[in-house]
């Protein structure tokens, strides 16, 4: 896989002040808009970008072929109120040629795609004959629900809370960079767990993928600038959660692990870092993976709005 001949060069981590400057002017609530959410993928994809006629293009390979995980974006957007990723000109010119490169590698072209389409580019994208199907819907909250858990709909949230917080001894604290083999450790126990319950080859293969994901948010939280919490009972970290900002409104949740064995943990350390996101108005907690159970428990905790992304491919080669 040879994209350094398209100008293409490896992404790194001091990459992430380029990429996150022109990411950021996308006015969107996904969270692929973000250098982090790629970044934690790096065992698992070979990432790729350049700057191409102007536009910030980002690749990811796996295997044998690659895709975009990320449309492109105008590296310097012009002043609009809802900037089109593409521009207001050359939009077919940058996915013709992202399109190219891609097929460049793709021995089967029917998987040359761009993932995470925001909704507001549909339009475009289906005006210029492109075929748009569903992609991973992310789930939006308004931070004050989820920080206060009132009325009726989170009785069962606040007495989780309350049942964790009159039964143990614990401390809520910053992640420290001595936390990190014990936050490791935590994940592979309840790896463990789930590989129990639940019996199915994709399942375990995204347990294993998931590893790697926190391994890197763990290792590189500070270049990431990502915010991280850890609950500790008897010395022992039972819990942590990680998220990122993006722009003033909206925090984003990463990644949560927590002992299945202790009851309301989960609930508490939920509820207690959206407390502290208190100059956010929105949490957004990503997708669900397509885990029923995961889906599950994200409706439970009633989204302002399940957001939708898109996938783009071509109709015809």
């Amino acid at each position: 896989m040879n994209l350094l001949q398209f100008g293409l060069k490896p992404l790194k981590i001091s990459d992430k002040p380029t990429i996150d400057t022109i990411l950021n002017a996308r006015n969107t609530m996904l969270s692929a808009y973000a250098f982090a959410s790629h970044y934690i993928w790096r065992d698992i994809f070979h990432f790729y970008w350049g700057i191409i006629d102007g536009y910030l293009c980002l690749f990811a390979g796996y295997d044998d072929y690659i895709y975009i995980p990320v449309p492109p974006v105008l590296a310097k957007s012009p002043p609009h109120p809802y900037p089109l990723p593409f521009g207001e000109r050359g939009s077919n010119h940058i996915l013709s040629t992202v399109f190219a490169i891609m097929d460049t590698i793709n021995k089967n072209k029917s998987v040359s795609h761009i993932e995470n389409i925001d909704e507001q580019e549909v339009d475009c994208l289906t005006s210029l004959g492109y075929e748009i199907r569903p992609g991973e819907s992310e789930y939006l909250y308004l931070r004050e629900d989820l920080a206060n858990l009132k009325g009726n709909p989170y009785k069962s949230k606040r007495a989780m809370c309350n049942y964790f917080v009159k039964r143990y001894r614990y401390a809520y604290e910053p992640f420290e960079p001595h936390h990190s083999v014990h936050c490791i450790t935590l994940f592979n126990k309840w790896k463990g767990t789930r590989d129990k319950k639940i019996h199915t080859p994709f399942y375990h293969a995204l347990l294993e993928d998931t590893l790697l994901s926190h391994m890197q948010a763990i290792k590189h939280y500070k270049s990431l600038q990502l915010t991280g919490r850890v609950v500790r009972i008897n010395d022992q970290v039972e819990g942590y959660i990680f998220g990122f900002t993006r722009g003033k409104d909206i925090f984003y949740i990463l990644m949560e692990v927590t002992n299945t064995d202790i009851k309301g943990l989960s609930q508490f350390i939920f509820r207690e870092f959206c407390r502290e996101m208190d100059g956010h108005i929105y949490i957004n907690t990503l997708g669900d993976s397509g885990l029923e159970n995961l889906r599950h428990v994200k409706l439970s905790y009633r989204p302002f709005r399940v957001v939708p992304t898109y996938i783009a491919c071509r109709a015809k080669f």
